[in-house]
C-alpha cells in the first residue's frame, strides 16, 4: 500500500538517510550503531527515514531485523528501504527478508510490480496540502553481484526495473503539473566515477567507487525521462561526495553502522534531505556526524581531468 506522505505546515519535507547500518551479531558494535542513530533521529527530527541498503549482515539476519531498525520503529514516523548486496549474503532470502522488514511498525516499502527484476522497487508521492503530487521518492533494488558468469563484481540496474521507473514518472507527467524526483539504491552508478573525474565535488572519495562493470543506462534514462533531481546510494563506507552531473545530483550517504569497515577518523553519520514544496528544482542536503557535528558544506574536489 502507498504510503501518503505530506509537507509540514511550515513547507518542509526532512527526510534522512541512514546506510550501511551492517547490524550482525547484537555486539557492542551494534549497540553503538543502535546509539548513534537514536541520537541523530533526536537531533533531526525527521519527516521520513530511508535506509539505502546493508541493513543486517549473517546468519541470523532476520532475527536481528528488529533490534537493528529499533530506532526506527521507536520514531514514529514512515520509513522505507532498499536492499543491499549483503542483507541476503547468509540467512533468510529476499522473499523472507523482505516480509520481516515490511511487518516491522510504519514502513512504506512495498513490492510495486513482482514482473520486474529485484526486490522491493516502490515510489512514494510527497504531497503539498493541497493534495498536489510535488515530489516522488523511488526506491531500487541495484541487485547484489552480477549473475553473467563472463562478468565479475557488482549487479546492475535491469532493463525491466528501467522500463518501470519511466512508465511511473510519464504517468506522472499526466496528472500532477510540477513534480519532481529523487531515486534511492545501495550500489553507485558508473556515472559516480565520472562526476568526481570531471566535475566540481564536494564531499569524500578515500576508496574507489565499486559500481557494477556494466552500464545498463539508468542514469541515460534519468536524464532522458526528466524530474529526476539527484540519486542517493551506499555501499562505499567512506565516500560520502556529492556533485552535479549533466542537471542530476549524484551523492553518497554517510555510512552509519560501526560494525564493519571504516577509516581511521572518518565518523559515521547520516544524511538529511530538505525538501521546500515551493520548490521542486532543488532541495537542501547535509550530513550530521557521531560527535554532532553537522556539516552544512562539504570540502569541495576539483575535477582530475578536463570535460
Amino acid at each position: 500500500m502507498n504510503t501518503e506522505l505530506k509537507f509540514n505546515s511550515n513547507g518542509t519535507f526532512k527526510i534522512l538517510q541512514f546506510t550501511d547500518i551492517h547490524y550482525s551479531n547484537d555486539n557492542e558494535l551494534d549497540h553503538g550503531t543502535t546509539k548513534l542513530m537514536e541520537q541523530i533521529l533526536k537531533a533531526e527530527k525527521p519527516d521520513f527515514i530511508m535506509i539505502t541498503g546493508d541493513t543486517v549482515y549473517g546468519p541470523d539476519n532476520i532475527s536481528l531485523l528488529s533490534k537493528a531498525l529499533l530506532p526506527v520503529t521507536d520514531a514514529g514516523v514512515p520509513w522505507s528501504f532498499t536492499f543491499g548486496n549483503h542483507d541476503t549474503e547468509e540467512g533468510a532470502g529476499y522473499d523472507k527478508l523482505f516480509d520481516a522488514f515490511t511487518r516491522l511498525s510504519n514502513c512504506a516499502a512495498f513490492n510495486a510490480d513482482d514482473s520486474i527484476s529485484g526486490m522491493g522497487n516502490h515510489y512514494l508521492e510527497v504531497k503539498d496540502w493541497e493534495d498536489n503530487t510535488k515530489w516522488l521518492l523511488f526506491g531500487i533494488d541495484s541487485g547484489a553481484y552480477n549473475q553473467l558468469p563472463q562478468v565479475e563484481g557488482y549487479d546492475y540496474v535491469k532493463d525491466s526495473q528501467i522500463h518501470w521507473y519511466k512508465k511511473v514518472v510519464q504517468e506522472f507527467e499526466k496528472k500532477a503539473d510540477n513534480f519532481s524526483a529523487l531515486v534511492f539504491m545501495h550500489i553507485a552508478l558508473p556515472e559516480y566515477n565520472e562526476v568526481w573525474d570531471t566535475r566540481i565535488c564536494y564531499g569524500d572519495k578515500r576508496e574507489e567507487v565499486c559500481a557494477p562493470k556494466i552500464n545498463s543506462g539508468f542514469f541515460t534514462a534519468m536524464l532522458e525521462t526528466g524530474h529526476t533531481k539527484a540519486v542517493f546510494v551506499g555501499h562505499d563506507h567512506i565516500n560520502d561526495y556529492i556533485g552535479d552531473l549533466y542537471g542530476i545530483l549524484l551523492g553518497y550517504g554517510r555510512a552509519t553502522g560501526y560494525n564493519t569497515y571504516g577509516q581511521e577518523g572518518y565518523l559515521r553519520g547520516a544524511r538529511i534531505i530538505v525538501l521546500n514544496e515551493n520548490n521542486t528544482e532543488s532541495f537542501q542536503t547535509y550530513i550530521r556526524l557521531e560527535d554532532g557535528i553537522v556539516l552544512q558544506e562539504q570540502m569541495i574536489h576539483q575535477p582530475e581531468k578536463q570535460r
